[in-house]
Formats: C-alpha cells, sequence, structure tokens
C-alpha cells in the first residue's frame, strides 16, 4: 500500500488536469479504505478500481472545462490544440473561464511561451482577474 501510495504520487504528483487529479485521488482513498477492510491485497484492487473510477469522473470535467471554452473562446481552443504559445488575450480567457492557474501555467511551460510585458499589459492582466502567479511566471519568461 505504501509503494502504491508513493509510486501514484510522484507519476501523477506534478499533473494539474482534472484527470491526474482523480485518477489520483480515487487511487489513494481506494487503497486506503481497501486497505483497512481487506488488507494489502484489498488496498491493491480497492486502489485500482479507485483510480480508474477518480479518472474517470476527471477525465469528464476535463472534457467540460474544454467544451466551456469552446464557446466562450474558439480560437484559445484551436491555439492550444496546435500548441502555439498564449496571447496575452487568451490567458484572460483562460483565467476567466475558470481554468485553473495550474493548468495555464502548465501549458505556458510546455509550449515554452515567453512574454515581455508592458507595465499596461500587467495591469490589463490584473483588471481582467488574472492571477499575480499567473502574472509572475509570465514577466518571468520574459527574462
Amino acid at each position: 500500500m505504501r509503494y502504491f501510495a508513493i509510486s501514484m504520487t510522484l507519476i501523477l504528483g506534478s499533473c494539474a488536469c482534472n484527470t491526474g487529479t482523480g485518477v489520483m485521488a480515487g487511487g489513494m482513498i481506494g487503497a486506503s479504505a481497501g486497505g483497512i477492510t481487506g488488507g494489502g491485497k484489498g488496498a491493491l484492487i480497492a486502489g485500482a478500481a479507485g483510480a480508474i473510477a477518480g479518472g474517470l469522473m476527471g477525465a469528464a470535467l476535463d472534457e467540460q472545462d474544454r467544451r466551456v471554452m469552446e464557446r466562450s473562446s474558439p480560437r484559445t481552443v484551436d491555439r492550444m490544440d496546435r500548441r502555439e504559445p498564449l496571447t496575452i488575450n487568451d490567458v484572460i480567457k483562460l483565467s476567466q473561464g475558470g481554468v485553473s492557474d495550474d493548468t495555464i501555467l502548465r501549458y505556458m511551460r510546455e509550449t515554452t511561451s515567453s512574454y515581455s510585458l508592458s507595465q499596461a499589459q500587467i495591469r490589463r492582466l490584473q483588471d481582467a482577474g488574472v492571477s499575480q502567479r499567473i502574472i509572475h511566471d509570465m514577466i518571468d519568461s520574459g527574462r
């Protein structure tokens, strides 16, 4: 059980998507419950079942986020599908669309997005409700 928990944490710990979070949470909860009720073998079986169920629920949430973004900003979704860097407008749309900071930051890093923000652009991001965490990362990317 302990090795299962450690391996799940290492494999999925950096995943900012709902699917990965669901797999990790479902696996941990299932393994804990199975370990309590059935010992080592129970933990393994319940952990696997929990991971599958959690992953399915998380994937449904990822798809729901995508549908929301397709309606509110189809250009942003197209750019993301092509693995292109995000524009400032894209970052604002994603943030206002309820996409998590972790997801936005992960995408920016994966596409090696780089920004040289002016004071006016920083104020625009702040006024649009983009988190300081994302703004700081954008500023750091241009250095």
